[in-house]
């Protein structure tokens, strides 16, 4: 059953439709644009990565111009997921915008959990909406049901993070392949006479965070994680039979479980947080990371390596093209908020181009075109022209994005993660994966 036709061919034609054209930074009237909302709390749930900070400090610029007061709460990312989901079966009026990951979108408009944008933007000075100024690659994100649900206000893009000062000191060059990458794990962690610092660390950990990283490698592999989805597909939906036991699929988990012993102690439980902190202590020499984490790896306060990373393209195997994983997170209406003006008032303030850019010189991450060519933004932020390149070679429907996302992704992650500690073959494993997921997808009826 074809239930989901959301390719960002859909996106464009919506942003033609409503008249929207690309936007650069420009100072709004937002005394005249914005209501009053003196004496009420807008309250947002979001994810606890490290754009929150930044979140948090440009609030009260908002409080300045409405008389409205903003809470930030954030969460871990199963547990946000977790709540949210529960807060909509309730009809929970407690947040009124919700920081949804993107691939929960299909899940979270058949639960009617959120209300869509599009009529909102369609009555919006275009200028402000700026919608075909977001990088493609994340836009397609915020769309379900051929309709825009949510504003894709913080994408995230994979680059390898490396550590220019070990790579210099032994001359090495930066890995663009499969194969590259473990020769040089290896020798960092065998060879290079150090025993304090690893070759790579990945997410191996059961569950979301080894399920995950399937999705993010398969494709840079040459593989496809169901029949019709693979970069460029018309329609990644259209044939959804599992490919989690193909060639190329074992043969992706076998070099995780290569990998594990040129990672740091304890890796086979690492997931972002633990692969994040390796980096920023210094305890190994590349890691393929989140770029929303970037900034922190030069924060002296906490980071170890400051002046000696840098960043390049997500590798692929040999003769394959990179395809960096997206990802990110979209900016929501709850659909039971009792403040429902107050939200989309603060949603399409934030979202600007003009505010957008305040975000990123703070620390978020940038998601527009005008941002990523930002000539102060690229002096604060130099990774950015390799995030850019990153963002335009990257597939939107990197992962599932329909109501069995979260299971089907834990599900596959735990089958890669017993593959990785050794209680079933890479092949076992995988098998496992693809008839249980198989399963899941004829139960909800995404498969005959």
């Amino acid at each position: 059953m074809n239930r989901m036709r959301n390719t960002l061919k859909g996106a464009t034609a919506l942003a033609l439709s409503l008249g929207i054209v690309a936007g650069v930074a420009h100072a709004e009237d937002w005394d005249a644009e914005l209501g009053d909302h003196s004496g009420k709390t807008l309250r947002i749930q979001t994810i606890q990565d490290p754009f929150i900070d930044a979140l948090k400090e440009i609030g009260p610029s908002w409080t300045a111009i409405t008389g409205a007061d903003v809470t930030v709460e954030g969460f871990g990312y199963d547990p946000l997921h977790e709540k949210q989901i529960l807060g909509c079966s309730q009809n929970d009026d407690q947040y009124d915008v919700l920081f949804v990951d993107g691939i929960w979108v299909g899940e979270f408009v058949e639960a009617g959990c959120i209300d869509p944008v599009q009529p909102l933007v369609a009555e919006t000075d275009a200028g402000i909406i700026a919608l075909d100024d977001y990088i493609e690659s994340f836009a397609g994100q915020a769309y379900w049901d051929g309709q825009l649900q949510c504003l894709p206000i913080a994408g995230y893009w994979h680059m390898l993070h490396y550590r220019t000062d070990l790579f210099e000191e032994h001359g090495l060059e930066v890995p663009q392949t499969f194969d590259q990458l473990m020769a040089i794990a290896r020798f960092f962690a065998e060879e290079d006479g150090d025993p304090d610092v690893a070759g790579m660390a990945m997410n191996f950990q059961r569950g979301s965070a080894a399920g995950q990283q399937f999705f993010e490698w398969i494709y840079s592999a040459g593989g496809k994680p169901w029949e019709s989805n693979y970069p460029g597909s018309s329609d990644a939906y259209a044939d959804q039979t599992p490919l989690f036991n193909s060639p190329k699929a074992v043969e992706m988990i076998q070099f995780f479980k290569d990998m594990v012993p040129y990672g740091p102690p304890g890796v086979e439980q690492f997931a972002w947080d633990e692969r994040a902190n390796a980096f920023t202590q210094g305890k190994v020499a590349m890691i393929n990371n989140w770029s929303v984490r970037t900034p922190l790896f030069t924060d002296p306060d906490i980071s170890k390596v400051t002046d000696n990373f840098d960043v390049a393209m997500f590798p692929h195997a040999d003769g394959e093209q990179s395809v960096p994983p997206v990802g990110g997170w979209i900016m929501c209406v709850n659909a039971h908020s009792g403040q429902k003006d107050a939200a989309w008032d603060f949603m399409k303030w934030f979202a600007s181009p003009e505010i957008h850019k305040q975000f990123v010189l703070l620390g978020g991450p940038p998601s527009r075109h005008s941002a990523m060519q930002d000539e102060e933004i690229i002096a604060a932020q130099p990774w950015v022209p390799t995030l850019y390149e990153s963002a335009k070679a990257a597939w939107q429907e990197l992962r599932p994005r329909h109501s069995m996302t979260f299971e089907m992704i834990d599900a596959l992650g735990l089958q890669v993660n017993r593959a990785i500690v050794g209680d079933a073959s890479p092949q076992e494993a995988m098998d496992e994966a693809n008839e249980n997921i198989t399963r899941m997808l004829q139960r909800a009826g995404y498969l005959e």
